[in-house]
């Protein structure tokens, strides 16, 4: 698992400028902190497989002499690693430069990377990453717009969780519960369909 984990920064390190850049874009355009952590938080995992992809390293992965298996735990595994480790890094930083971060703030950016994360994996061992990442883009923010505008949420809510009569905050925690529950659903969903994937 260190080696993929080390190869995933290797092929993306100057790619990893732009994460920066695309924070400060974030922030100019006053989207929420907890909003800003999320994108930290998949930024990695997300990238490392769409740049494997259009090298065809995820094709030469599945002919190495090591169980398919053991690619799908890995992409699993990484992306709760990298969005701990990111998460954790730029909560760290928003906080030491003004910011007002709370652990509510980081399970919403946790929650948003697992959804991503739930529509993304199963479609990409499936059909092609390319497909599976745009696909799963517009799942997930269609879901996000569609849970705002029709429960009356707008950003102001996401911006003030940690305020207790916020009614917002209770779908946080069910939404959050709810979004484990899938993803080591499509976990195993994942580990079935790569397990009768053609090579």
């Amino acid at each position: 698992m260190l080696n993929y984990m080390i190869r995933d920064i290797k092929i993306q390190k100057n790619y990893l400028y732009f994460l920066p850049v695309l924070i400060v874009f974030l922030l100019f355009m006053k989207t929420p902190v907890n909003t800003i952590i999320a994108v930290a938080m998949v930024y990695i995992p997300v990238n490392a497989v769409y740049l494997l992809a259009k090298s065809n390293i995820n094709h030469f992965d599945l002919t190495l002499p090591i169980a398919r298996k053991d690619i799908v735990n890995y992409r699993y595994i990484s992306t709760i690693v990298y969005a701990i480790f990111g998460g954790s890094l730029f909560a760290l930083i928003f906080k030491i430069i003004g910011f007002d971060v709370s652990l509510l703030d980081l399970e919403f950016a946790l929650q948003l990377t697992l959804w991503l994360s739930i529509v993304f994996f199963p479609l990409n061992f499936a059909l092609t990453t390319e497909k599976a990442l745009l696909i799963s883009v517009y799942v997930v923010f269609s879901l996000f717009m569609l849970q705002a505008v029709f429960f009356g949420y707008a950003v102001e809510n996401i911006q003030q969780l940690d305020k207790s009569d916020n009614p917002f905050t209770l779908m946080i925690h069910l939404g959050f519960v709810l979004a484990c529950v899938l993803f080591a659903v499509t976990w195993l969903l994942s580990l079935f369909i790569i397990k009768r994937k053609d090579i």
